[in-house]
């Protein structure tokens, strides 16, 4: 049966026909509440409380879908609840995927990251936390991650966490300033370093280098036994607020728990970006991916929505099912668009999502056992692509578009990111020489309530030379 995307409002309509048994399984915090919290809304209602963007995007019609959004869209109120039972509240930022493994070994505790909070503005279609950063000194210069030194003064997002960490080093100059802010602003912040991840050249011929088990990146040892020495400081930072003592045991039941949902993050990916047929749209494999970094404050249930969203389109891979018209061309993507609608923009162009690059590849991958848990968090690090050199990672993005069959490679920067004229240049480059195929990028300006109509020409305009190009083949 033909399915298609469909809108927030005939969710509204479409969600009355769910059945009662699938809403009883929609619920988080079973440890606080009996039973857990119901939390299967459509997007239409979240709509209503603040991120109006959602009425102008399209959705999977499933729901499994439907749960993934509601499920991410409903953070806020698992922190407030939390908050509210007297389980600590840990805010992380700028690693992206390793200190949550950490911090979930405290019993009843939450973590979210913060840097989550440089979309805000564009679900909410409103610039008040970036207007709030501006009065704070986070002014227009940095880029969108500011936002979250808004939420911290305002406390819209996030109840005031019990204790921040704060990466700095080899990670974002933008958010390390802004890190700085939200500590002057009274949160309470723990420290510590992010080494910078060497290529092995002829300059270190002495360095003694490995390679790490999955992601096959070469690194130096000493990198690994810096970053190990940095867990400990958290580990111990975490005693100190929780009051507990954290054993190599609750360290690994953390670490499995992790393994679990970057597994099914990791499959996930697999299926939809190798299927022929798309089998579900853009923005829901983008949540789901995000889901593998911090598990969207709620492990437990991150493992089921996960589950369920794999269970149907493992479904639709079977009976050559696509939300998407046609035959769309497939595009790479390279770092996460500020406006999430350009996704629907891309699809509403006859173009689909085959591959990203989310800046969070180091997520997918396990976690080591048969080693010490903080050894196999350091060793997981190194594949992170931000840490070490451009050309790294363009060759990994090359060898990910090619194995996905892409089309062309859509490269969306972030106003105000340091990073982002540095590496469109170097990373076009290389996919033009190595895959002979179009690319185009651009930064994604602030347009709350609308499309910007030269993203939308640029947008449209390469999806028909990419169009073009594969009819001639």
């Amino acid at each position: 049966m033909p399915i298609q995307r469909i809108t927030s409002a005939d969710w509204d309509a479409g969600i009355k026909k769910i059945p009662e048994s699938f809403r009883r399984d929609c619920r988080y915090l079973r440890s606080i509440r009996k039973g857990g919290v119901p939390y299967l809304l459509s997007p239409s209602e979240y709509a209503r409380r603040g991120d109006r963007l959602l009425d102008r995007l399209k959705f999977d019609p499933s729901p499994a879908a439907l749960r993934l959004w509601a499920f991410i869209f409903s953070e806020k109120d698992r922190l407030f609840l939390a908050k509210e039972n007297g389980w600590k509240i840990f805010a992380v930022m700028k690693d992206l995927g390793q200190t949550p493994v950490i911090t979930y070994s405290v019993p009843k505790s939450l973590s979210f990251y913060a840097d989550a909070l440089w979309w805000a503005p564009c679900f909410a279609e409103n610039p008040r936390l970036l207007d709030e950063a501006e009065k704070l000194g986070a002014t227009n210069e940095l880029c969108f991650v500011r936002a979250a030194l808004g939420a911290f003064k305002t406390l819209d997002y996030f109840p005031m966490p019990d204790l921040c960490f704060a990466g700095v080093g080899s990670c974002c100059d933008d958010f390390s300033a802004v890190m700085q802010l939200i500590e002057w602003q009274g949160a309470k912040v723990h420290w510590w370093e992010i080494p910078a991840r060497h290529d092995r050249t002829r300059n270190n011929i002495s360095a003694k280098f490995a390679k790490t088990p999955f992601g096959k990146t070469d690194y130096p040892r000493r990198a690994v036994e810096f970053l190990e020495k940095e867990y400990k400081g958290i580990v111990k930072a975490l005693e100190k607020e929780s009051g507990s003592r954290i054993t190599e045991a609750m360290l690994k039941d953390s670490l499995c728990r992790f393994n679990r949902i970057r597994e099914l993050v990791r499959n996930l990916r697999e299926m939809v970006y190798g299927a022929e047929k798309m089998p579900l749209p853009g923005l829901e494999t983008l949540l789901a991916e995000f889901i593998g970094i911090h598990a969207c404050s709620e492990p437990e249930e991150s493992v089921n929505v996960l589950e369920c969203l794999t269970e149907e389109v493992k479904k639709r891979i079977r009976g050559g099912i696509s939300p998407l018209k046609g035959n769309p061309v497939r595009i790479y993507w390279v770092t996460p668009p500020t406006d999430a609608s350009l996704i629907t923009l891309l699809e509403d162009s006859g173009a689909c999502i085959a591959g990203s690059d989310y800046m969070i590849s180091h997520s997918y991958y396990p976690l080591r056992t048969g080693i010490h848990p903080l050894n196999a968090v350091a060793e997981n690090y190194m594949d992170d692509l931000m840490i070490g050199s451009l050309e790294h990672r363009a060759k990994k993005i090359v060898e990910e578009a090619s194995r996905f069959r892409a089309d062309g490679v859509l490269i969306t920067g972030i106003f105000g990111a340091s990073h982002c004229p540095f590496e469109e240049k170097i990373i076009g480059d290389m996919i033009k020489r190595e895959l002979r195929i179009p690319v185009m990028s651009f930064d994604v300006p602030y347009s709350p309530g609308r499309h910007s109509e030269q993203v939308v020409n640029r947008m449209q305009s390469f999806i028909e030379v990419v169009k073009l190009r594969r009819k001639k083949r």
